[in-house]
């Protein structure tokens, strides 16, 4: 073989080479995958249990994540109607590890209440924008969100959609809230239209994605979550679920005592930590009863580990 053909052999062979390490590149990195896990659009209303709307994402993947270029959408339940586009909020330079939160908050209402925990995006400072395709304006109080009906995006891009129910490769979750939303995943909404004391909630904190809305979310108690919120790793579900029979209640706790069942009733470790992430409660013991009398009312995440098998659940305190 000459050297001309020799070297041009090479050649091809590399090339061939680089392309499968970029589709095992591109194939590891689909492993990440961002959904948004909570809504919440009565913010600042009467009765609110927090001042502002916001929308949570949160990586369900085995891989990290970037956000760069990327953006949330709102319409209403029935928009956008040409030559109108849904509301945008940009998202920034940001790197979600697995199992993490993202709070981007938007729009406050009239009536004050809780102020989130601290947000990973304000919606105030964002870069938010509304209107035509052709003149969008900047949207500078954050997006307001329907408190019972609407939809909300995430998109690879930071380009307004048009339609009303968006799709493409650029979709990389959609979320029709409420009973009414024209665009949602699978066969129908979240199904219970919200309220201002009620979040649309992806199931297992997050975890579950079917896609469809109708059977993937709960509307419940707001509980938005940050970056700085414990690491929910959605991996490790198989095994940290699996606790046998096991039953918290009262939920809500109104006279400061949570009971814990399984069907081993063994020695177990509780540990409870509230929404910023922190751990408000650590105790070890072989009994039901745990006393949570020293917690402030609010919602918390309680992790219970027995026997090598762990679970978490959400607790409220009243």
């Amino acid at each position: 073989m000459s050297l001309y053909l020799y070297s041009n052999f090479i050649q091809k062979k590399m090339k061939k080479i680089y392309s499968l390490v970029t589709i095992l590149l591109v194939t590891l990195a689909s492993n990440a995958q961002v959904v948004i896990s909570q809504v919440y659009g009565g913010g600042g209303n009467a009765g609110a249990t927090y001042s502002n709307d916001f929308i949570e994402l949160y990586n369900r993947g085995t891989t990290s994540q970037s956000l760069a270029g990327w953006s949330v959408q709102y319409a209403s339940s029935t928009g956008p109607t040409a030559p109108n586009t849904w509301f945008v909020t940009n998202l920034p330079n940001v790197t979600l590890l697995p199992g993490q939160y993202f709070l981007i908050q938007e729009a406050a209402g009239a009536t004050a209440s809780l102020a989130l925990p601290t947000p990973d995006l304000d919606g105030l400072t964002c870069g938010c924008t509304y209107g035509s395709a052709a003149t969008p304006t900047l949207q500078p109080t954050g997006i307001a969100l329907s408190s019972t009906n609407g939809k909300v995006i995430l998109v690879s891009t930071i380009v307004a959609e048009t339609t009303n129910n968006p799709s493409g490769t650029q979709i990389i979750d959609k979320v029709g809230y409420g009973t009414a939303p024209t665009g949602f995943e699978g066969t129908g909404p979240t199904g219970t239209a919200l309220s201002s004391s009620t979040s649309a909630q992806r199931n297992s904190a997050g975890c579950v994605d079917s896609n469809n809305n109708a059977a993937d979310f709960t509307a419940s108690t707001p509980a938005p979550r940050n970056t700085a919120t414990a690491i929910n790793n959605c991996s490790l579900s198989a095994n940290q679920n699996s606790i046998a029979g096991l039953s918290i209640y009262p939920n809500p706790v109104k006279n400061g005592k949570l009971f814990i069942i399984t069907n081993d009733n063994t020695e177990r470790n509780v540990t409870v930590f509230d929404v910023l992430g922190k751990q408000v409660l650590n105790v070890t013991t072989a009994t039901s009863e745990i006393n949570v009398s020293t917690l402030n009312a609010g919602v918390y995440i309680v992790k219970i580990t027995e026997e090598g098998k762990t679970a978490t659940r959400k607790l409220v305190i009243q």
